[in-house]
């Protein structure tokens, strides 16, 4: 049988975890001294914390002795593991997956980089387990699994800088330009990193560019599966609505804990989707 891992940053609802028997690997949080493993901390805890800290928290991947706790039990079983994660360009948690499998000795495992984090790991995973419903082969799942990560597309604006900056995911000359002028950078993970896709003079019309974002996808890909993504800010409902003026999709929402939170902070809105090409 071909089980799916996925890391804690897929922020997959624990009914489909349950339903589907995927296994999470988490990642882990940091707050001075003391270190949570990012399921063991609610999300609404996490973001207390964080807009309490005087000290930004850090994160970690998890280590190849995380990895294979959970691989070598499937593996003993006679399983074979599609083991979907964020992009190796952002974090190590994909180079420990491949040294745990080098210590396994095993061919039963494959990695899909799904070149971002959130959504794209949920929409993989459950992409991946349409296919095994399907009855189809673990190279083939695996092959299919990869392409579809070229389906995967999004935006995203922080309302504020200073996380991704203090994160080192954005340069501080970046940050200090947004902060100074009030402008709202339109950012994207694109080929595994977070790029600057453009600039907004203010929040609201950094929404705009946004839903033209969907609209733009709909109208030249298709859209298979369509979700925000966002933190604990409270004008979700409010984008939600004008969404559903923008195009016609059924509309999931994400909302993201604390290793995403560390970088993006506690207020920030994106859009994740899974285009039908």
């Amino acid at each position: 049988m071909i089980k799916i891992v996925v890391d804690s940053t897929g922020y997959i609802p624990q009914e489909i975890i349950e339903k589907y028997d995927i296994k999470v690997v988490p990642l882990k949080v940091r707050f001075g001294n003391v270190e949570f493993k990012e399921t063991d901390i609610s999300v609404e805890e996490f973001y207390r914390r964080l807009t309490s800290s005087t000290e930004l928290p850090k994160t970690s991947q998890p280590s190849p002795q995380d990895f294979m706790e959970v691989y070598k039990p499937l593996i003993d079983e006679g399983h074979e593991i599609i083991s979907i994660h964020l992009s190796q360009k952002i974090s190590g948690t994909i180079n420990s997956a491949r040294v745990a499998i080098e210590l396994l000795k095993t061919n039963k495992i494959r990695i899909v980089d799904s070149m971002s984090t959130t959504f794209s790991l949920r929409f993989l995973a459950e992409f991946a387990l349409s296919l095994i419903e399907k009855g189809l082969p673990f190279e083939e799942v695996y092959k299919e699994t990869v392409n579809a990560v070229n389906r995967i597309y999004n935006r995203f604006v922080l309302y504020h800088l200073k996380y991704l900056v203090e994160g080192g995911r954005l340069s501080k000359a970046g940050g200090l330009l947004g902060d100074i002028l009030n402008i709202k950078p339109i950012l994207s993970f694109t080929n595994g990193e977070v790029k600057i896709e453009s600039v907004a003079r203010s929040l609201n019309k950094a929404k705009d560019v946004l839903l033209k974002f969907v609209k733009e996808i709909s109208d030249t890909k298709g859209i298979d599966r369509l979700a925000i993504i966002h933190g604990i800010n409270s004008d979700v409902k409010e984008f939600e609505e004008k969404l559903k003026e923008s195009v016609n999709v059924p509309i999931e929402k994400m909302l993201c804990g604390a290793v995403i939170g560390v970088y993006a902070g506690p207020e920030w809105i994106g859009v994740g989707i899974f285009g039908k090409t």
